[in-house]
């Protein structure tokens, strides 16, 4: 189910069929649930590049710095100069150790709704699932509509499993009034380049079990 249909569906479903977004094809999940990708836009060239949290990940020109996006979440957003109420897109990040939190006995679904709620505040039910590719894996996501200043907004988030017992909860989130293309090719540069910080990595050496400690 390609990004462009799912908006279009839960924007008329939102609006009383008042479509707003453009019919623009976004990059299909196939049946192995791979995303496919499309070809690179030309406008977005010159990537930023970004460290936050052990994490490095790009994005199009046209973004802010890093900087708290609430709940403990850092992230970008675009316009660079954009406000909470005028910003058309973000990307939130947070670094989740679930044992450290007391909740690794917690299963897939239940621990994506705990950060959900506990970091995020969403409390929307998700209205589908969409896969993407992060890091060399396939990672199931869930889709969200949710009222945003007078409007609707359109958020996709995942949980990202990463090395030393951690994982990374990203969302991706845009105003419906936006052009599918934009959203789009957000998510896949950011997707396409995310990756763990190798240095830091190497001052944190993963700690053995206590069982084989002397």
């Amino acid at each position: 189910m390609s990004l462009a249909f799912v908006l279009r569906v839960a924007v008329s479903l939102s609006l009383g069929g008042c479509l707003l977004l453009p019919q623009v094809n976004a990059s299909p999940v196939s049946q192995n649930n791979e995303v496919k990708p499309s070809a690179p836009s030309p406008a977005f060239t010159n990537q930023q590049q970004y460290k936050t949290q052990g994490m490095i990940f790009e994005t199009p020109p046209g973004f802010s710095p890093l900087q708290p996006l609430g709940g403990k979440t850092v992230g970008v957003v675009f316009p660079a100069a954009a406000t909470a109420q005028t910003r058309h897109v973000s990307v939130r990040l947070l670094e989740i150790q679930p044992s450290a939190l007391g909740i690794s006995a917690l299963g897939s679904r239940e621990l994506s709704e705990y950060v959900r709620f506990s970091f995020w505040g969403l409390t929307t039910t998700p209205q589908s699932r969409q896969t993407r590719r992060f890091m060399g894996q396939n990672v199931m996501g869930d889709v969200l509509m949710q009222p945003k200043n007078g409007g609707m907004s359109y958020l996709e988030f995942y949980l990202v499993p990463l090395t030393q017992e951690r994982q990374l909860a990203i969302a991706f989130e845009a105003d419906t009034e936006l052009p599918v293309a934009i959203l789009e090719q957000t998510i896949q540069t950011v997707s396409a380049t995310l990756r763990e910080d190798p240095t830091l990595l190497k001052k944190k050496p993963r700690r053995p079990p206590a069982s084989s400690l002397n």
